[in-house]
């Protein structure tokens, strides 16, 4: 979100530009959840006619040549038109009889690789999920069926059966923590041919010793 790279771009001394800039970020960046969180994340602008998509694409492109240019009058500019945009494409939607976003019930939740994992409900809700998020592309999408596929496996069953004896009980992922200690030893037996080599132990004394305790 723009507050976001807002707060990370407080250094001293500021720079005057990008504090401006990234102010008016918040605007544009309010005025376009509040699109979305109607019609879906980037889905209007793909059922508008091409000519409507080519203005809002311009009115973007307006906006970094502002920033590139450090023009603060242009980018205010850009930016109210790209405000504008936004509720253009609401009233386009809302004449068009677009269906609004429906509530989904979901979990996202952004994984070690950078991909984020999805969980809903059921396959209606991953349909309407598909639909009306079209970002981010690197994601996957699970229904709590399709979980109950993979936690019928026999390694998840164990685990399951442990968390559910030992409540509180986390999975955490264990990386290899080095050589256990027998890699650099030197194997010198060869199991597959007869053994050549000096007897280390005399088992027929052995043996015989074992005899005379026995009497």
């Amino acid at each position: 979100m723009a507050s976001k790279k807002l707060l990370e771009t407080d250094v001293y001394p500021s720079d005057r530009f990008k504090v401006f800039e990234y102010s008016l970020m918040v605007e544009m960046e309010t005025a376009k959840m509040e699109h979305e969180k109607v019609w879906g994340i980037d889905r209007v602008i793909d059922l508008v006619d091409a000519e409507f998509r080519r203005k809002v694409s311009a009115q973007r492109e307006r906006i970094w040549e502002a920033s590139q240019a450090r023009d603060e009058e242009r980018l205010e500019k850009a930016i109210k038109g790209m405000i504008a945009a936004y509720k253009a494409l609401t009233r386009w939607a809302t004449e068009a009889g677009i269906d609004q976003m429906p509530k989904i019930d979901c979990m996202e939740y952004k994984m070690g690789d950078g991909s984020l994992m999805v969980i809903v409900r059921d396959k209606q809700m991953a349909t309407w999920y598909d639909q009306f998020h079209k970002l981010p592309v690197n994601r996957s999408v699970w229904t709590l069926e399709e979980l109950e596929v993979v936690m019928n496996s026999k390694t998840l069953t164990q685990v399951r059966e442990i968390k559910a004896a030992i409540p509180g009980t986390r999975m955490i992922p264990i990386q290899p923590q080095g050589s256990s200690g027998f890699e650099d030893m030197e194997n010198d037996i060869d199991i597959s041919k007869p053994f050549k080599g000096g007897k280390m132990f005399d088992t027929k004394a052995a043996e015989r010793d074992k005899n005379e305790r026995r009497k």
